[in-house]
C-alpha cells in the first residue's frame, strides 16, 4: 500500500512533532517495499509470512526520506520505534487533528463500501471532499488513507470495517466522526467475535463515538441498530418498513418492472435491485440531510455503476452474468439471490455458489438455511463448490432444480462452460478467498 502525501508541509510538522526529525523531501507513505520509491516514508509492518525488517538494507538503497524500524539500525534516515502498528495509529490520530471539516463515517456488515462510493459521487457533485479509497477500512488501511487528505475539503467521508472486537472504537479515536451510519448488522465475519452481541457492540461503537452535536443515521429496519440509537440526541431515521421515519422507501417489482420511491419520489438506476435500493436509501438520507437537492442526488444515482464483485451486471458472449463474488454472508446471499431471481430475463437462471467463511459456530446452520432458501426460489441449475456449502446442497430437493456439487475447482469450471447456452443468466457468489471471479474470467 502506497498513499501520496499531498499536504507535505503539514506532514513535515507531524514528523517533527512526534520524532523531532526534519524531512527535506516527501513523496508518499508506503507500507509495501515492492512499491517504495525515492523520498517515500516507509513503515515496515510484519505480516504472517514476511517481515520487511529483514530487507531494510535493500529498502534504504531505494533512497526513502525516512524509514521506521522496530530494529535499531545505525542510519540517519532510520527512526527506531517499538511498534509499527502503534506508531501508525498515533500518527493518524495526530494527523486528523489538523482537519476541521465535518466527517461522515460509515460501517456495517453489508453495503458499506457501495454506500460510501455512492456518497462520494453525490458529495463530489457539490463539495470538495476527502474520502477513503476502495475498501481500505481496517486498522491499517484507513489510517494510511488519511495521509492523502487535504485541509481545504468541505467534507471527509470514510468507511470503517471491523474483523475483531473493539476495532471500530479504535478507528473512531482517530477519525472522530460528526455524522455516522450503520448500514446493517448481520452474522458476517462473526468468526473473530465471541458472540453476535460482541459484534453488535463493536459496530455500534461508531454511534457512541459520534460528536455530541453531530447526527447519527439510523436504519429502523434493523432492531440491533435501532436499540443502539435510543440514547442519542440527534438522529435521522430511514426505513423500507416503517412509514413514520424521516426517509421512507418502497421497493416493488411489478410485471418485471421495478418501482422504487423515497418519500414518494421516484429513484432510478439501470442496475437497480433490492440490494442497491438499500444502499441508495442510506446514501440519500445522508446527502439530503446535508442539503443536497433531490435532483442532484438522483442525477448521481442514475449514473452510479455497481462496484466490481458487488452485484455487477455483465453481458458477455450472449450470457448475463451477475458478479457478486467480492464476499458472502447469509443475509447478502439471500438479498443477492432474490434480486437475481427477480430479474426480467427469459433464459435459464443458474446459481454458482461457494462457502461463506468467517461464520464461526454459525457456519453449518447458515449454510443449511441457504440451501432451504435456494430450494424455495427454484433456479434452473445450481453448481456448488466448497466444504461448507455441501450442507446447503443437501437441503435442495426441488425436482425443478438441477444441482451438482464439485470438490475440484477446475471440474466445476469445465462443467459450467460445457453447460451454458446463449441467453443464460448466471449468478456467482462465495466468500472472497474462493476467488470465484476467476470463473467469470474464463467465460
Amino acid at each position: 500500500m502506497r498513499i501520496k502525501i499531498k499536504e507535505k508541509n503539514l506532514f513535515r510538522r507531524l514528523i517533527k512533532k512526534n520524532f523531532d526529525y526534519d524531512i527535506k523531501n516527501i513523496n508518499s507513505f508506503c507500507l509495501d517495499s515492492r512499491f517504495l520509491k525515492k523520498d517515500d516514508i516507509f513503515l515496515p509492518i510484519k505480516g504472517k509470512n514476511f517481515d520487511p525488517h529483514k530487507i531494510l538494507p535493500d529498502i534504504l538503497k531505494k533512497e526513502p526520506s525516512l524509514v521506521f524500524s522496530e530494529k535499531k539500525i545505525d542510519n540517519k534516515k532510520v527512526v527506531f520505534i517499538k511498534s509499527s502498528k502503534e506508531i501508525l495509529l498515533r500518527l493518524a490520530k495526530d494527523w486528523m487533528s489538523f482537519f476541521k471539516m465535518p466527517i461522515i463515517a460509515i460501517t456495517g456488515s453489508n453495503g458499506k463500501t457501495t454506500t460510501k462510493e455512492m456518497l462520494v459521487k453525490i458529495f463530489k457533485s457539490k463539495y470538495k471532499i476527502n474520502y477513503s479509497k476502495g475498501n481500505y477500512n481496517s486498522l491499517i488501511g484507513l489510517p494510511v488513507n488519511t495521509f492523502e487528505f487535504t485541509t481545504n475539503a468541505d467534507y471527509t467521508i470514510v468507511e470503517m470495517g471491523a474483523s475483531k472486537p473493539g476495532e471500530i472504537d479504535k478507528l473512531c479515536k482517530i477519525i472522530r466522526p460528526d455524522f455516522s451510519i450503520i448500514t446493517n448488522i448481520h452474522q458476517a465475519h462473526i468468526g473473530n467475535f465471541n458472540s453476535f452481541n460482541d459484534l453488535v457492540k463493536t459496530k455500534t461503537a461508531i454511534y457512541r463515538n459520534t460528536s455530541s452535536d453531530g447526527f447519527i443515521f439510523v436504519n429502523h429496519d434493523d432492531l440491533n441498530i435501532l436499540k443502539s440509537s435510543l440514547t442519542f440526541k440527534n438522529t435521522v431515521s430511514f426505513s423500507f418498513e416503517k412509514k413514520k421515519t424521516d426517509f421512507y422507501s418502497t421497493y416493488k417489482s411489478i410485471k418485471n418492472k421495478i418501482e422504487f420511491l423515497i418519500n414518494g419520489k421516484k429513484i432510478y438506476n439501470k442496475n437497480l435491485n433490492e440490494i442497491m435500493a438499500k444502499n441508495i436509501l442510506a446514501s440519500y438520507a445522508i446527502a439530503s440531510s446535508r442539503g443536497i437537492s433531490h435532483n442532484k442526488i438522483l442525477d448521481c444515482i442514475q449514473k452510479f455503476e455497481f462496484l466490481k464483485g458487488r452485484g455487477q451486471l455483465i453481458k458477455k458472449n450472449g450470457y448475463l452474468i451477475v458478479d457478486d463474488t467480492y464476499n458472502a454472508n447469509f443475509e447478502s446471499f439471500k438479498a443477492g439471490i432474490n434480486s437475481f431471481m427477480n430479474l426480467s430475463h427469459k433464459g435459464r437462471k443458474i446459481l454458482v455458489i461457494g462457502d461463506m467463511k468467517e461464520l464461526g459456530d454459525k457456519a453449518k446452520d447458515c449454510h443449511i438455511s441457504l440451501g432451504n432458501y435456494i430450494n424455495d426460489k427454484s433456479p434452473d441449475i445450481v453448481y456448488t463448490f466448497g466444504d461448507l456449502v455441501s450442507y446447503a446442497t443437501k437441503q435442495i430437493f426441488n425436482k425443478k432444480i438441477t444441482i451438482k456439487h464439485f470438490n475440484q475447482f477446475s471440474k466445476m469450471i469445465d462443467k459450467i462452460k460445457s453447460t451454458l447456452i446463449k441467453g443464460d443468466a448466471i449468478y456467482f457468489k462465495a466468500s472472497r478467498s474462493l476467488e470465484f471471479e476467476k470463473i467469470i474470467n474464463t467465460l
